[in-house]
């Protein structure tokens, strides 16, 4: 398996935005996103990515 690469796949102020934004409904209003949770929308942007990737046929050229 190859060594991680750390690149950067998400806008950190998009999903800040997006995610007090979704939670404006909420009884608690929230006004703050730790960083934790952009580690946690990171990895699993990367997992989706990877196992999406697996699952595509061995032969092609274009991923959809």
């Amino acid at each position: 398996m190859r060594a991680e690469v750390k690149v950067k796949l998400i806008n950190r102020s998009q999903v800040k935005q997006l995610a007090l934004d979704m939670a404006k409904d909420r009884a608690h209003k929230f006004t703050r996103v730790g960083g934790q949770f952009f580690l946690q929308c990171e990895a699993n942007l990367k997992d989706y990515i990877r196992n999406y990737v697996r699952r595509l046929p061995s032969k092609g050229k274009t991923i959809n």
